[in-house]
């Protein structure tokens, strides 16, 4: 690092020629070059600018032909840092383009990854989604590239966390961080427990969270890199908030200001501003708390107008460059005399000063039929998305029912011919094959009925009815009623009630019951014989909770992304042969959010799993 940075410096303040430095550089020691500037971060935007221009004129007598490609995206980084999205799309889609020409597919993927971010700070969430998942599908990809796999995973972490996905977010940032740790990544290591952190602070997960920024700090001692920095003492600063130790979290953010006002960066003082007037709200001082919330006010305003400018005098600048050619050619062509130019000229300047306000009048006047054709384009998009999906989910209909229902038929018709080979000779086979005859047909009635279940409930054809349910009553009766089903594999199931015993919510009795029976039916499932599954009873403030843990195979963590997928199927199999259909996850999924609650999990291979059921208690409590 050291050998590098003083090449740097060299290549900085030398005296001699580009040609001079070209004798000296080779293409090994320019990707080297790149790989340390990628790591600039927000207080060196004005650097980034510099060796964006120079490793471009410096590629240009090797052939680096690559050097072109990292001018735009450096370029397009140090937008971004100013706030100013549009110019950094423009960057990202000229070097995708620059990328196809030279035929350099891992490049043309760096800048959809970085177009993908633009699309995220502009709060265009769902279209960044769609470029990442493009960017990752190996149908798209010739050659496979780890580093850049890990930030398209992280990348799709920050969008699940700002959709509070908060399950699929940790999937991705623990994808991310584990490709980041086989390479040996430590700055992409710290990069990545950056946007970790504030998850763990989110799932409450304070002592994980505090580790890692600390180990951050302590790791860009080392680093010239503020930014970073910054971004550590801020999420410490609102961990301590959620802890309730605000005297910790001013010492933090107060540091955090002092690294946005040395930086001058608007964006980072615009958040630490709203920071820090939350925290000395918290605290009673309200006079400051208005005082940081007003700065960080005007901080945005600021930027909103500074980006909205720069569009205009770029549009304005291009409009202008194409009239004044224009109005050249046409003056070097027909003016034969110095009076009839100076005449020409003066009509041509009044008719562009007229053409201006007619184009600006226009742009006015249609500036609320261009918002709502953006909004149509949208609904559009959303709809083409939607039809998607409901063709994945016809495609596994389609699925299920061809391959899953085939195996009762033909089972079936096996026992069928068994039953007519054995008429007359055997009533023990006879009795058998009927047995087995009524056990599969009532398996794929199941199956039949589940599919059905999940449509009903999808087209809303069932009719909530509330009233209230004494939900610890409710445990009990269906204790009872697996009972039997426990006996068979020497499984003991426990309840753990910390709900009175007359507790009531308001909710569709038939509906949570069918959800909560099928948690209790899968745990006893996937559970190994001679364990226990353990239904348990919480309630927090305004919510009550449901839980349902077993001890049993766990849940693969490549396929926990598809639990409550519908038509999802996963490769775990129940422990003694139990018939499954893979559907009530998926019915449990639609219940919940029916019921207007949440279902989630965790698990552990090997170890077992545990499903929440979380539920408004408020309205039903008696």
């Amino acid at each position: 690092m050291k050998t590098l940075t003083k090449l740097l410096f060299l290549l900085y303040f030398s005296t001699f020629s580009i040609s001079g430095y070209c004798q000296k550089l080779t293409k090994d020691s320019l990707i080297k070059i790149v790989e340390h500037v990628q790591y600039f971060d927000e207080s060196k935007k004005d650097s980034l600018r510099i060796m964006a221009t120079k490793i471009r004129d410096w590629g240009r007598p090797l052939g680096f032909k690559e050097g072109e490609l990292y001018f735009f995206r450096f370029n397009g980084w140090a937008d971004e840092y100013d706030g100013k999205y549009d110019q950094a799309a423009n960057n990202y889609l000229k070097m995708m383009e620059l990328a196809e020409k030279y035929g350099m597919e891992h490049q043309k993927f760096m800048a959809v990854g970085d177009l993908a971010v633009v699309y995220k700070s502009t709060n265009q969430l769902e279209k960044a989604k769609k470029i990442l998942l493009y960017g990752i599908d190996p149908k798209n990809i010739k050659t496979p590239n780890e580093r850049r796999n890990a930030t398209f995973f992280n990348n799709l972490g920050v969008i699940y966390k700002t959709q509070q996905k908060y399950d699929s977010a940790m999937l991705m940032y623990n994808r991310s961080l584990d490709i980041k740790i086989k390479l040996k990544d430590e700055q992409g290591i710290a990069n990545q427990k950056i946007n970790l952190a504030p998850l763990l602070v989110k799932l409450k997960r304070y002592d994980e969270a505090e580790k890692m920024l600390k180990e951050n700090l302590e790791f860009l001692k080392t680093k010239d890199q503020e930014g970073d920095v910054w971004e550590n003492l801020t999420n410490l600063g609102g961990l301590k908030i959620q802890q309730g130790k605000l005297t910790e979290a001013e010492e933090y953010l107060k540091k955090a200001v002092v690294i946005a006002e040395k930086l001058d960066s608007k964006q980072k003082k615009s958040v630490i501003y709203t920071s820090y007037g939350e925290l000395m709200s918290l605290k009673g001082n309200h006079k400051e708390a208005y005082e940081f919330a007003l700065k960080a006010s005007r901080i945005k305003e600021e930027l909103v107008n500074s980006e909205t400018n720069d569009k205009i005098s770029e549009l304005q600048e291009k409009f202008n460059a194409t009239q004044r050619e224009k109005e050249n050619q046409l003056l070097s062509s027909q003016l034969e005399s110095e009076k009839l130019k100076q005449w020409l000229f003066a009509i041509g300047a009044f008719m562009l000063g007229l053409l201006a306000i007619v184009i600006g009048f226009a742009l006015r006047k249609n500036r609320k039929k261009n918002t709502q054709l953006a909004h149509q384009n949208d609904l559009i998009t959303q709809q083409k998305d939607k039809l998607t999906e409901l063709n994945i989910e016809k495609n596994n209909l389609i699925s299920v029912v061809s391959h899953d229902l085939r195996s009762p038929f033909n089972t079936i018709a096996l026992w069928n011919q068994t039953l007519q080979e054995n008429i007359g000779k055997s009533p023990l086979k006879v009795a058998e094959a009927t047995e087995m005859i009524a056990k599969t047909a009532n398996y794929g009635q199941q199956m039949i009925n589940n599919i059905l279940d999940i449509e009903k409930i999808e087209i809303n054809t069932h009719k909530i009815d509330l009233k209230p349910v004494e939900v610890p009553a409710l445990i009990v009766e269906l204790v009872e009623d697996f009972a039997p089903a426990a006996k068979v594999k020497n499984i003991e199931i426990k309840t753990e009630n910390q709900l009175p015993d007359n507790f009531k919510i308001i909710s569709d009795y038939q509906l949570l019951r069918r959800a909560i029976e099928n948690l209790i039916s899968n745990a006893l499932k996937f559970s190994h014989p001679n364990t226990s599954v353990i239904v348990g009873l919480e309630h927090e403030l305004d919510k009550v909770r449901i839980k349902i843990k077993d001890f049993g195979i766990g849940i693969p963590e490549n396929e926990r992304h598809l639990l409550f997928d519908k038509y999802g199927k996963t490769s775990s199999n129940p422990t003694d042969g139990e018939a499954s259909t893979g559907l009530g996850l998926s019915i449990v999924k639609r219940i919940c959010e029916e019921l207007g609650g949440t279902v989630s999990f965790t698990s552990e291979e090997n170890i077992g799993s545990e499903f929440t059921i979380e539920l408004s208690a408020s309205p039903g409590k008696i």
